[in-house]
């Protein structure tokens, strides 16, 4: 009897080796053993440091994952449980777990969204934010909350952030002004609306990074219910007179906390 279980603690070890087993590592570096159970070295030759981590085979989309569709196993493939695979339409790496696959984890991060803001001025001290519904993901643009999903591109709507998911959310302003000296001799802010009701008023001494551009950085915390809007307006401490122009390099970024 005892023979029998030597023998399949061999098979099944046999097996998972050849799940990952790669025979050889082209010139590894002194970090790399050629007999290590491995899916992908990522090296830099040119840096010292050696291995910098380890690559997921990847697919285009979805539809590409194996084993789907008219070719999805009726019974569990055990061998393959676990096997991981990166799928680039949707920044996703996908487990199979012998039968179906699911969501293992997400490069990108599906809580926050990040979005542009329109150049604008304001002559009065205040003046509503115009949020860019731009996706541009090579520059960090992008709109997994759906904030701006299916809303019109100019009008009143241009300025909404719409709440599609009830809770806890994290808004950060990062706003870039041009102005007269004057401008800036005392603090601006921003001012957050929920429905057209003010909720939050902040304000801060601007920083002058450049000698031309000055730059503030806010942070709010609002508890919003689906179908709300949240806008956003630009203020000066004194209001009134005060001349300045919020520049598109301003970015507005909204995190999901709960």
């Amino acid at each position: 009897m005892k023979k029998y279980i030597v023998c399949l603690s061999l098979l099944v070890l046999n097996i998972y080796n050849a799940q990952v087993n790669f025979t050889s590592i082209p010139n590894p570096d002194s970090n790399a053993n050629g007999n290590d159970q491995v899916m992908m070295y990522i090296t830099n030759t040119s840096e010292s440091a050696g291995i910098k981590g380890f690559g997921l085979p990847a697919v285009e989309t979805d539809t590409d994952l194996p084993y789907t569709g008219v070719n999805a196993p009726v019974t569990r493939i055990e061998e393959l449980r676990g096997m991981l695979l990166f799928v680039k339409s949707t920044g996703q790496a996908m487990v199979f777990d012998g039968l179906v696959w699911s969501k293992a984890f997400e490069v990108e991060s599906d809580n926050i969204s990040r979005f542009q803001l329109n150049a604008v001025s304001t002559t009065s001290g205040a003046v509503l934010l115009p949020i860019n519904s731009l996706i541009d993901k090579p520059n960090f643009l992008a709109d997994p909350l759906r904030l701006k999903t299916n809303v019109p591109t100019s009008g009143t709507d241009l300025n909404r952030l719409y709440i599609r998911q009830t809770g806890l959310y994290r808004i950060n302003l990062n706003l870039n002004f041009t102005g007269p000296a004057g401008s800036f001799s005392n603090r601006l802010g921003a001012s957050l609306y929920v429905n057209d009701v003010k909720r939050f008023q902040l304000l801060e001494s601007t920083v002058n990074y450049d000698g031309t551009n000055r730059k503030i950085n806010l942070d709010f915390s609002v508890y919003a219910v689906q179908g709300q809007y949240i806008t956003l307006e630009a203020i000066s401490e004194i209001g009134g007179t005060t001349s300045y122009s919020v520049t598109n390099t301003s970015y507005v970024t909204v995190e999901k906390v709960l």
